[in-house]
């Protein structure tokens, strides 16, 4: 049997044409795997998904409840063969440098690889600025490897990256199963675990903007969940003396009075309870809707509860 080079997870959830549209970016070769878990989605995408003709090297899986991306993200883990894992959302999809790009790093000593970025309007094809934080982080670790550091701390989605199966397995590495912010730990945890990175400018996937995404959920259960991923990410870089990465919680200082006054001053009880740095992020408030706009675009938010 031949050996599989990349196992790619893809969590999905009703998103059925768009989850097509990344498959056709990805070769149908058995180099690769493709790993589908769908998190309970409706009946009737649920049978588009069972009813379609997949690729050989696709592996669907279904989880009859509704637990999120990070247990799809779980269970898919538990069934990879690959050398290394690559993660992409439904609604994403990859350039056609992928299997040149992968090919390129195959061999490559490192534990992780991070690659470029870019980002679109789903509806429009527009550019959007999704990417920018993360794409400025590799080309700043490209042009000086002095920026290591900035670059796996602060790079913490999952995607636009090989990471080898072997870091993952051997120390347990896994996603937070929560409503939002489920792959922040996952990806400090295999950056703290991998003894060298590298890092190519070369675009190798596109991040979309999609109206009603989870990107783009406004919620007191979303921004819950969030704070709270925020705050054990920054307890976990102070564990590991990495306290000048913590993650800006100014986001939340400034969001939380959404949610009333008594819910915003129980969010500064927290904040300084847990002793997050008020001060990470501070000179980005003269450029807060910037800020806002890389956490939320106002055009495609979806406000629930």
């Amino acid at each position: 049997m031949k050996e599989i080079k990349y196992s790619i997870i893809i969590p999905h959830k009703n998103s059925f044409e768009l989850l097509l549209r990344l498959l056709q970016t990805i070769p149908k070769h058995r180099d690769f795997e493709v790993i589908i878990v769908d998190d309970n989605s409706d009946f009737h995408e649920k049978k588009k998904l069972k009813s379609h003709s997949f690729n050989e090297n696709v592996v669907l899986i279904f989880n009859e409840k509704s637990e999120g991306a990070g247990k799809a993200r779980n269970m898919a883990l538990k069934k990879v063969f690959g050398k290394w894992i690559i993660f992409a959302d439904a609604d994403d999809f990859f350039t056609n440098k992928l299997s040149s790009l992968l090919e390129e790093y195959y061999d490559a000593s490192q534990d992780i690889i991070y690659f470029g970025t870019n980002s679109i309007f789903s509806d429009t094809g527009l550019q959007a600025n999704r990417h920018e934080r993360y794409m400025n982080l590799v080309c700043k670790y490209v042009e000086d490897n002095k920026k290591e550091d900035e670059l796996k701390y602060f790079y913490t989605p999952p995607w636009s990256k090989m990471i080898r199966t072997e870091i993952v397995i051997k120390n347990n590495i896994c996603f937070e199963e929560i409503i939002a912010s489920n792959d922040m730990y996952f990806s400090l945890k295999s950056a703290y675990h991998a003894d060298t990175i590298t890092a190519s400018d070369k675009i190798l996937y596109i991040i979309t903007v999609t109206q009603g995404s989870l990107t783009n959920s406004f919620s007191r259960t979303h921004f819950d969940a969030k704070l709270n991923a925020c705050i054990r990410a920054n307890t976990f870089l102070c564990s590991i003396n990495k306290k000048k990465y913590q993650q800006s919680i100014l986001y939340f200082l400034a969001k939380s009075y959404k949610f009333g006054v008594k819910y915003m001053f129980s969010v500064i009880y927290k904040l300084f309870r847990n002793r997050s740095n008020l001060f990470i992020g501070l000179k980005k408030i003269i450029n807060y809707k910037k800020v806002l706009n890389q956490r939320e675009n106002i055009k495609y938010l979806v406000k629930k509860d």
